[in-house]
């Protein structure tokens, strides 16, 4: 596989993966505030604030984290000792 092709299939599957993990982790994270913590009452400022820095931070390290993972899987002599 030539060095271009994997490294366009590790970005996009990382991308892919991280999409997928921030959008079921925001859902997660914001149902457990809404029901557990803050209710139907007015969140303060700081949560939404804080949740804007953190959700795309954290994607941006998944999709690191996942693209190298394929990427060092997709080099040749990945499988040898």
């Amino acid at each position: 596989m030539s060095r271009a092709i994997a490294v366009l299939l590790s970005l996009v599957g990382g991308a892919a993966f991280a999409l997928a993990s921030v959008m079921g982790a925001t859902a997660v994270i914001a149902g457990v505030l809404w029901i557990f913590v803050f209710g139907d009452d007015a969140w303060p400022e700081w949560v939404m604030a804080a949740l804007d820095l953190l959700i795309p931070l954290v994607g941006l390290v998944l999709w690191a984290v996942a693209s190298l993972q394929i990427w060092f899987r997709l080099k040749p002599g990945a499988g040898q000792p």
